[in-house]
């Protein structure tokens, strides 16, 4: 919540803090949604558990490999 002030840091909340807010206002979100079109919701009815487990596996393993990618050039620039 509070930091201690240092040089050179950034203004404005800290990284944890906005993880936070962005989770309360999704889920506030998802309750107004939840509320207001509760007769429509058959139009996402296509969404499942195991559809959003892929995307999470999926996403995952493209950032894995992302980084394990980009892991390995800074190793052989730093070689250089």
């Amino acid at each position: 919540m509070f930091r201690i002030k240092q040089r050179n840091t950034p203004e404005g909340p800290c990284f944890t803090c906005r993880l936070i807010r962005s989770f309360i206002m999704a889920t506030v979100m998802l309750i107004i949604l939840g509320l207001v079109a509760s007769d429509r919701l058959y139009l996402v009815n296509f969404i499942s558990t195991e559809l959003i487990a892929a995307i999470i596996m999926v996403l995952g393993l493209i950032l894995f490999l992302f980084k394990l990618w980009q892991w390995k050039k800074d190793k052989i620039e730093k070689k250089m």
